[in-house]
């Protein structure tokens, strides 16, 4: 047997250690992962110590990124549960949705707070608000929380200034312009369809929050203005950072210019909203003098936010093990010189973002292989190299799963097993990248 499908072989292996450990044995996600990442290191050849090796390396690398934002992130939400600003927000969204569509209200929401924010950041903000809405409407969190976490894994597939399309956009040589435009298009379709599937699966893994406390009637509530705000700061400061980035050029930063990009910073920002929080919060609960204690929201908050980033990391660090073995080049091989159209990148970032679990990396290698062949697919038109953008960025929505750390960030800041994850999350990301590619061909037979 050779070495490429003893690779292959062994990844599977990975995963099946994976999904029987946390779904059939119920063994904590982070010794699952930890098992699933030694395991793909034992049976493809790369060793224990190289595997143990680029585990560590990948959760340090992980955690570095996401442990601060996840930690600031579980205070506020912490601090506007208890304040009550959860409830005002919650109220808020529902007079503008009524009960009856309060899913596709965090969706729209997901879909337009990922355009500048991370998945990442955007969902440790907003799990607190899905699941009081769940709470207050009787809405399954299934329903709540997979129209709002694949909303905002929508717009980071196909939108720009994310760096997955953005990246893609700069290999293919596509018009940023009208790959934000048609990439708003293809996006929204793709965030309905996995809505209405929300919808269907709520329905069949009914699921209401047991860690939302019932609102005390007599507990007076924040302002909407001041329950909002560390929410709405955080999201604006990275905006400018994000827009900053895109139109001021490298090596041309004025003082202002610097500033902005400080504070745009996702830890800088996530701290200000936390501040606000912490206002609004003394203003309900002027005789807290113990919320920063070890025994108090901080404390309490941060024990909960530990075991989140241990889990994070460790999915990093499974995707790290992958990335580190041989089984990227294996597939860039395999894939080299098949010639099937729009479906190439669509089929090798399915399976990049499947084995590997970064939609960025699945796209980008979909996108590095397409870039020297877009003549030989009659796509080095304008036109054509945003379209075959959007087949890459289709193809890395699937599979979302196990392996990617927003996989775990969600189900955990949104209470969802492991096991109903699996069944939610990963069958709506499906849904999600089918219905890339039909968009994408449907375009492609009206623009071309």
């Amino acid at each position: 047997m050779n070495h490429e499908i003893i690779t292959i072989l062994a990844l599977f292996v990975g995963l099946a250690v994976l999904i029987v450990g946390t779904v059939k044995l119920k063994i904590h996600p982070f010794f699952s992962l930890l098992m699933s990442s030694f395991a793909f290191g034992l049976v493809s050849g790369m060793g224990m110590e190289n595997a143990l090796d680029a585990f560590t390396e990948g959760m340090g690398s992980t955690i570095a990124g996401i442990g601060v934002v996840i930690a600031i992130g579980t205070v506020t939400g912490s601090l506007l549960e208890k304040s009550g600003a959860v409830e005002t927000m919650a109220q808020s969204i529902l007079k503008v949705t009524g009960k009856k569509h309060a899913s596709l209200g965090l969706a729209i929401t997901g879909y337009f707070v990922s355009i500048p924010v991370f998945c990442d950041a955007a969902i440790v903000l907003l799990a607190p608000i899905a699941k009081r809405i769940s709470k207050d409407t009787k809405i399954s969190i299934i329903s709540i929380g997979v129209s709002l976490t694949m909303g905002l894994h929508a717009t980071h597939m196909f939108v720009p200034p994310t760096p997955g399309p953005l990246s893609v956009a700069g290999i293919l040589g596509a018009d940023l312009g009208y790959v934000i435009g048609l990439g708003a298009i293809v996006s929204i379709p793709v965030m309905l369809a996995s809505h209405f599937l929300g919808d269907r699966m709520g329905k069949k893994y009914y699921q209401i929050p047991d860690d939302i406390e019932d609102l005390d009637e007599t507990h007076n509530l924040p302002s909407p203005f001041m329950s909002f705000a560390p929410i709405i700061m955080p999201i604006l400061l990275m905006l400018l950072k994000t827009f900053s980035d895109m139109t001021i050029a490298k090596g041309g930063e004025s003082g202002i210019v610097k500033i902005i990009n400080f504070f745009g910073t996702p830890m800088v920002a996530l701290l200000i909203g936390l501040i606000i929080a912490l206002v609004s919060y003394f203003k309900i609960n002027p005789n807290d003098k113990d919320v920063y204690s070890f025994d108090g929201e901080f404390g309490e908050s941060l024990k909960t936010a530990g075991q989140i980033v241990l889990i994070v990391g460790a999915g990093g660090a499974f995707g790290g093990v992958l990335k580190a073995s041989p089984l990227q080049d294996i597939l860039i091989n395999f894939f080299s010189g098949i010639d099937i159209g729009l479906l190439a990148p669509f089929i090798i970032g399915a399976i990049f973002r499947t084995a590997i679990g970064s939609g960025t990396v699945a796209m980008v290698t979909a996108a590095s292989m397409l870039a020297p062949l877009l003549d030989v697919l009659g796509m080095a038109s304008p036109m054509g190299r945003v379209l075959a953008m959007l087949a890459c960025a289709s193809g890395g929505a699937m599979l979302f799963h196990a392996n990617d750390d927003f996989f775990w960030v969600a189900s955990s800041t949104l209470g969802i097993s492991t096991e109903k994850a699996y069944k939610t999350f990963t069958v709506a990301s499906i849904a999600q990248s089918l219905t890339g590619i039909i968009v994408v061909y449907l375009l492609k037979f009206i623009l071309l």
